[in-house]
C-alpha cells in the first residue's frame, strides 16, 4: 500500500512539474517574438497594463518569467520602469488561473485533452512550427490535469497510515510550521502555484486543516518573493528595481494577511477564514480564492503606495551610471509630429553622444584622470544604445514625409549617426588594444602617443559638431586629411622600436596603427558630412 500511495504522489509532482515547465517554455516561445510589441504597446494604459498582465500571468504561467521578461524590457529602455510595474503587479492575479483549474473536477476533461494531443502527434503537427508551441502547452496542460489526478489518488489513502497519524497530530495546532516548510520548499520549486496546488490535493485528502492550508499559501507567496529576490541578484540598475518590486509584492501581502490571519484566530475578528463560506461551499475554491485575494491585496496595495515603493526601490538599487548615459535626453515620440524641431532634437542628441568620443580614452592617456568616471565599454554601450535609438527616431520622422529641406537634413543626420556608431566601435577596440601594451614600457609609450592624438582629433570632432563653425571644419579636414604623412611617421616610430620587440609584439603595433588609421578615415568622413546643408 505505502509502495503504491509513494509512487501515485511521485508521479502525480513529476507530472505536474513537467506540465508547469511545458506551459511556461512554451508560451514563451509564442509570446517571445510578439511579446515586446504587446507588452510595449499595452503598458502605456494603466487598464491595458492590467489586462496585459493578467493575460501574461495566466498563459506563462510563471510571475518569475514574465517579472525577468519585463525586467529585459525595461532594462533595454522599450518600457519605463513606472509603466511595467502594474503588469508586473496583475500577473500575479492572472498566474491563480492554474489554482482555480486545478480544484475543478476535469479527470474527464484531462483525458480527452491527452487524447487529443496524442492525435495531433500522430499527424505530426508538432513539428510544424505555426503549431509546435501551441501542442507543447496543451501538452503541458494535460500533464498537469493528469498530475493532480495521481495526486489526489495517492494522497487520500495517507491519513490512514499509523506514522502520518502521528506526524499530523504533531503539526495539527500549528500554524507557523506549514508556513515556514511552503516559504523553503517554494524556494526549491520556484513556484507558489505549485506549492499552493500541492497544498490543496493534501488538504482535501485531510492531511492540513483549513487553517494549515492558508498559512502554505501565504508561506508559498513569501518564499516565491524570496527566489526573486535572490535571482535579482544578477540584475543592476531599473531591471532589479522591477524584479525586486516583485519581492515587494509578495512580502506586503504577507505583511497584511498573516497578521490578521492570527486575529481572526486568537481574537476571533471577521477576516478571510470568515468570508470564505461566503465566497463558494467547496473547499478547493475556498482556498483558490485565498490565493486570489492574497495577490490581489498586493496589487492593491503596491500600486496605492507606488511613489513610495518607487523611492525604497531607487535606495536599494539606484540608477547605475550607464542606465544614466543610455537615456536619450533630447529625443521623444511627441516630437515626430513636428518634422523640423524632431531633426533639431535628433541633432542636439547626435552632438551628445559625439561629445563622449573623447572619454573613450581617458583610460589609455597618460594625462588623463587617475580614475576616468567612464570606462570604454560603460561608453561603447551607452553610445551605442542612444545611437540606435536616434536612428529609430529618424526612421519614423522620414516615413511621415517631411519636406525635401528636412529630409535632406534627417538623411545627413542619419549618415553621421553611422559614422558615430562605427566611430564607437573601433574606439573600443582601440583601448581594448592599448590595454594590452601595459607590458612593455616601449609600446605602452607608443600607444600614449596614439592615443593623445586621437584624443586632439576627437575633441575637434566634438567642438566642430556642436558648432558647426566653417573654420572648425577644415581644422578637422586639415587634421584628418594628412593621414598617409602621420601614418608614415607612425610607421618609421614603430619600426626604430621594432627590432627589439617579438612578432606577436610587431603584430600588435601593426594592429594599433590600422585602428588609428581607421578612426581617422571615420573622422575625415564625419567632417566632410558636416558641410552638407543640413548644418551648413
Amino acid at each position: 500500500m505505502i509502495t503504491e500511495i509513494c509512487a501515485n504522489l511521485f508521479a502525480g509532482l513529476g507530472l505536474f512539474f513537467i506540465g508547469i515547465k511545458f506551459i511556461s517554455e512554451n508560451m514563451k516561445q509564442m509570446t517571445g517574438r510578439s511579446f515586446r510589441r504587446f507588452a510595449s504597446l499595452f503598458s502605456t494604459n494603466r487598464y491595458l497594463a492590467a489586462f496585459a498582465g493578467l493575460v501574461s500571468g495566466a498563459l506563462v504561467q510563471s510571475t518569475t518569467a514574465v517579472t525577468f521578461i519585463m525586467a529585459s524590457l525595461v532594462s533595454s529602455r522599450m518600457i519605463p520602469l513606472r509603466n511595467s510595474i502594474p503588469m508586473v503587479a496583475w500577473s500575479n492575479v492572472g498566474s491563480t488561473l492554474i489554482i482555480l483549474l486545478a480544484v475543478l473536477n476535469l479527470h474527464v476533461a484531462s483525458l480527452f485533452l491527452m487524447g487529443l494531443i496524442g492525435l495531433l502527434y500522430y499527424l505530426n503537427l508538432h513539428k510544424s512550427d505555426s503549431f509546435r508551441s501551441g501542442i507543447g502547452a496543451l501538452l503541458g496542460l494535460g500533464a498537469i490535469l493528469t498530475g493532480l489526478t495521481y495526486i489526489k489518488a495517492g494522497s487520500a489513502p495517507l491519513k490512514e497510515i499509523h506514522d502520518v497519524t502521528v506526524v499530523l497530530n504533531y503539526i495539527k495546532d500549528s500554524h507557523a510550521l506549514p508556513f515556514l516548510v511552503a516559504g523553503l520548499l517554494t524556494l526549491v520549486l520556484q513556484s507558489s502555484t505549485t506549492m499552493s496546488v500541492i497544498a490543496i490535493a493534501l488538504a482535501r485528502s485531510g492531511l492540513l486543516s483549513v487553517d494549515q492550508t492558508i498559512m502554505v499559501i501565504y508561506g508559498a507567496n513569501l518564499g516565491s518573493g524570496v527566489s526573486t529576490w535572490i535571482l535579482s541578484s544578477t540584475l543592476s540598475g531599473s531591471a532589479r528595481q522591477l524584479a525586486l518590486y516583485q519581492s515587494v509584492f509578495k512580502v506586503v501581502g504577507t505583511v497584511i494577511l498573516v497578521p490578521l490571519f492570527y486575529a481572526e484566530y486568537y481574537l476571533h475578528l471577521p477576516g478571510i477564514h470568515s468570508l470564505l463560506p461566503l465566497l463558494s461551499s467547496d473547499f478547493g475554491r475556498q482556498m483558490a480564492y485565498v490565493s486570489l485575494i492574497f495577490q490581489l491585496i498586493s496589487t492593491a496595495t503596491t500600486l496605492a503606495a507606488l511613489k513610495w515603493v518607487l523611492s525604497f526601490l531607487e535606495r536599494i538599487s539606484p540608477v547605475t551610471r550607464e542606465e544614466q548615459l543610455s537615456l536619450p535626453q533630447f529625443i521623444y515620440e511627441k516630437a515626430l509630429e513636428e518634422p523640423e524641431t524632431a531633426v533639431d532634437l535628433a541633432e542636439k542628441e547626435h552632438q551628445r553622444l559625439v561629445s563622449h568620443l573623447p572619454s573613450f580614452l581617458d583610460t589609455v592617456r597618460e594625462e588623463s584622470a587617475a580614475s576616468p568616471a567612464d570606462n570604454a565599454d560603460t561608453l561603447h554601450r551607452s553610445v551605442s544604445s542612444v545611437a540606435g535609438e536616434v536612428t529609430q527616431f529618424v526612421n519614423s520622422l522620414m516615413e511621415r514625409q517631411p519636406s525635401r529641406e528636412c529630409l535632406e537634413r534627417a538623411l545627413n543626420l542619419q549618415n553621421r549617426n553611422d559614422l558615430l556608431i562605427s566611430l564607437s566601435d573601433n574606439l573600443k577596440t582601440f583601448v581594448a588594444v592599448s590595454t594590452e601594451s601595459k607590458d612593455s614600457p616601449q609600446i605602452l609609450s607608443f600607444s600614449q602617443r596614439a592615443a593623445e592624438a586621437l584624443h586632439l582629433i576627437l575633441t575637434t570632432a566634438q567642438e566642430t559638431v556642436e558648432t558647426p563653425d566653417e573654420d572648425n571644419r577644415q581644422i578637422l579636414l586639415q587634421l584628418t586629411a594628412d593621414r598617409g604623412e602621420m601614418m608614415g611617421q607612425m610607421r618609421r616610430s614603430l619600426n626604430n622600436i621594432g627590432q627589439d620587440l617579438t612578432a606577436a609584439q610587431n603584430q600588435f603595433l601593426m594592429s594599433l596603427t590600422t585602428l588609428f588609421e581607421r578612426i581617422i578615415w571615420l573622422l575625415q568622413r564625419l567632417g566632410t558630412l558636416l558641410a552638407r546643408p543640413a548644418t551648413a
